[in-house]
Parts: structure tokens; C-alpha cells; sequence
């Protein structure tokens, strides 16, 4: 919703936001384990998906993520 299908952050939702931009070199060299921390546990604005999604599921969005960059 946020960062959108292509990962740049450009919905609407995302430029209220400010999300960041899966392209953005800070997020391309951000450990999967912080980028897990952040999905599982929320950070800065976005919000905890804890309870919404497993951690397979969160390993999985990442490797989605990684296919973006």
C-alpha cells in the first residue's frame, strides 16, 4: 500500500508517508535482518505487522523486496 508493487514509494499513501524507496541505496545495503526487525516490529512510521503476517511470510516479502532492487 505504502511502497506500491514497484517498490518506489510513490502511491499516495507512500508520499503522504515519505516511504522509502526500495531502490534507495540505504535500503538496498540494510541487513535482511533489520529489514525483518522493521516489517515484524514496525519502525519510525510504518506499522508492526506482527500478527498479520508469519515470519515466512515476512522472509518472503523480503526476498520480493530484493527482486526490486
Amino acid at each position: 500500500m505504502c511502497h506500491g508493487a514497484d517498490g518506489l514509494g510513490t502511491t499516495p499513501a507512500g508520499k503522504a508517508l515519505k516511504a522509502a524507496s526500495f531502490k534507495d541505496p540505504a535500503i538496498v545495503k540494510t541487513p535482511d535482518s533489520q529489514l525483518f526487525a522493521a516489517i515484524k516490529n514496525g519502525k519510525n512510521k510504518m506499522p508492526a505487522y506482527t500478527g498479520k503476517l508469519t515470519d515466512d511470510q515476512i522472509k518472503s516479502a523480503i526476498a520480493y523486496i530484493h527482486t526490486l532492487q
